[in-house]
């Protein structure tokens, strides 16, 4: 099979394979550069390697009954999402990983992001928002091996399921990863993270109030990068304090203290001649604790005041120490 027809090397965001209400099969594929729209069908060209990872996926669910897993199909490693119509047909979602680690020039922070994040003094939480399919991950990815290769310490990188490529040596320093289970949650790996001595964790992405609530106690004293679905860095922020305090009634007023630092980050279809030419990344950030204005902000988020938030952190301004 010719290379440029391998969907090791084709760019798309997500695949969509399953049945209709007519039990006619479809194979559906977002983002594919080329294509005449951001979802179209699934050029023939790549339907083999579609059905052989299709397989590989139902063979794994079959064997482990798990729903949600990555698995790596021609030396790509995909996120997979499985559920069943009101048939009893499987649906499939397959999100296709960076193949590698960016840096943080390739994801396009800010300088004033970038200075702070190489302050390894810096310790507390990295919350990466913005919508489904955005990147989020391979944002916070590439912060946490920055951080790896800054200190030349030990890190680990917990996921549900693993989604990057993380695991290995970044600099002098090291990242081991951890997937979690349905026996063996984020509180459990958290434990485990912690008596390996790792100085930098990634946490997944927060889905419920569990997670954030272990996202919140690591935050306390590590670097924490960690990801959150949102419309805004504000909206993602009220999220995460709305879940952590599910558990921990006082969270805002740990978490004000805790935050280091909010990115938000938005993904745009470009086309040209009517054809997909590639995607956009628009990626914002604040960066609280260097913040001169930062004491005000801590005090609204303690307080709950996130409406007025969006004036402080629209003006704000930094203070690095020497």
């Amino acid at each position: 099979m010719p290379s440029e027809s391998r969907l090791r090397d084709s760019g798309f965001v997500d695949i969509y394979l399953g049945y209709d209400r007519a039990q006619k099969e479809y194979f559906e594929i977002k983002g594919l550069k080329g294509a005449s729209a951001q979802l179209a069908p699934a050029p023939e060209e790549l339907r083999f390697d579609i059905s052989q990872l299709r397989d590989q996926a139902l063979h794994f669910y079959e064997e482990t009954k798990r729903t949600e897993f990555s698995l790596t199909y021609d030396e790509r490693l995909y996120r997979i999402t499985i559920t069943f119509n009101i048939a009893g047909l499987p649906t499939f979602v397959f999100r296709q990983t960076s193949s590698k680690i960016l840096t943080l020039s390739d994801i396009g922070l800010t300088s004033d992001l970038n200075k702070g994040l190489k302050d390894k003094k810096k310790s507390g939480l990295i919350l990466v928002s913005g919508g489904m399919g955005s990147g989020k991950t391979t944002t916070a990815a590439a912060i946490l091996s920055d951080r790896i290769a800054l200190t030349g310490e030990l890190s680990v990188a917990i996921e549900d399921p693993i989604e990057t490529l993380l695991e290995g040596q970044h600099g002098s320093g090291r990242c081991i990863q951890l997937e979690v289970t349905e026996n063996d949650g984020y509180p459990s790996a958290t434990k485990k993270a912690f008596r390996m001595g790792a100085t930098s964790f990634l946490l997944g992405e927060i889905r419920d109030s569990i997670t954030a609530n272990e996202v919140l106690k690591a935050s306390l004293s590590m670097f924490v990068v960690s990801t959150i679905h949102g419309a805004t860095a504000i909206d993602a922020l009220e999220r995460y304090c709305m879940l952590c305090e599910e558990i921990n009634p006082n969270a805002k007023a740990i978490i004000s203290k805790s935050v280091f630092m909010i990115t938000y980050q938005t993904l745009s279809p470009v086309f040209k001649d009517e054809y997909l030419r590639g995607h956009n990344v628009e990626l914002s950030g604040f960066n609280i604790l260097d913040s001169s204005n930062k004491d005000t902000i801590q005090a609204k988020i303690a307080g709950g005041d996130f409406k007025s938030l969006t004036d402080q952190l629209g003006s704000m301004k930094y203070r690095f120490q020497d």
